[in-house]
């Protein structure tokens, strides 16, 4: 049975043994209907950061948004846990009349008492875009006062979909972690594996790969990270990028 597709569908679909050409445009917005990149910029950005294992993940918006968590997607650590809570600042009508950002400066502050993490990523959701809370400046203040690394990701609706959530993710990710550590350099073949995000275990199927050539894994973003590992990410003699739609912008 041949089906038609619709002209603007055919750059994201491929048909097995059918003529050689590019990759499908992974990149770009499709429109909507089966097999679509149409989902929000928030979830597009949780994809690509929520499998650091040691990272707090907050959701600055209403409580519905925090659905999207761990279980969606169900990438697997080999130690850390802390990834699979989900937490949100539970935004109601008052504070999308009067502002969030002072709740989102005492959400942040118990849970850097509380869980000690290494980092805090803070996405910003729609309603975020829409009342104008300065993420980066609450942000930056429990920095300052705690000493703990809080990331703003921009992730807030109407600039695009998931797509852009990517790209907001991986922004977050080079303006406020890669770079800020150095590692040992004595092993010469260091590489960072892009877009493996460990959802059944995978990663630990392709490690060993690697170790029997003499190549070490300097970092995985992000499916079993850790937020260390990422720092120092800037060391690694090449990028090996295995999901193109959503690392290839970072890489």
């Amino acid at each position: 049975m041949n089906l038609e597709v619709l002209k603007d569908r055919r750059d994201h679909i491929i048909k097995k043994r059918s003529e050689i050409r590019d990759l499908p445009a992974c990149e770009k917005e499709s429109l909507a209907g089966a097999v679509s990149q149409r989902a929000c910029v928030y979830s597009g950005a949780r994809v690509v950061l929520n499998p650091i294992t040691d990272a707090i993940h907050l959701v600055h918006g209403p409580i519905g948004c925090a659905s999207y968590t761990w279980d969606i997607r169900g990438s697997k650590s080999g130690g850390a846990q802390t990834y699979r809570h989900s937490f949100s600042t539970d935004l109601q009508e008052e504070d999308v009349i009067f502002g969030g950002a002072e709740k989102l400066y005492q959400a942040l502050n118990e849970l850097v008492a509380r869980y000690r993490p290494p980092a805090v990523f803070v996405y910003a959701t729609c309603i975020v875009g829409l009342i104008g809370d300065d993420l980066k400046a609450v942000c930056r203040r429990v920095t300052e006062e705690t000493g703990c690394t809080i990331i703003p990701v921009q992730s807030e609706g109407f600039k695009g979909n998931k797509v852009e959530g990517h790209k907001a993710a991986c922004d977050a990710l080079f303006d406020y972690l890669i770079g800020t550590a150095t590692r040992d350099n004595n092993y010469p073949y260091v590489v960072n594996l892009m877009g493996e995000y460990n959802v059944a275990g995978d990663f630990w199927a392709i490690e060993p790969y690697f170790k029997e050539m003499g190549v070490r894994i300097g970092a995985t973003f992000t499916g079993n990270a850790k937020v260390n590992d990422l720092r120092s990410a800037h060391g690694a003699k090449l990028n090996l990028v295995q999901c193109t739609g959503t690392v290839t912008y970072l890489a």
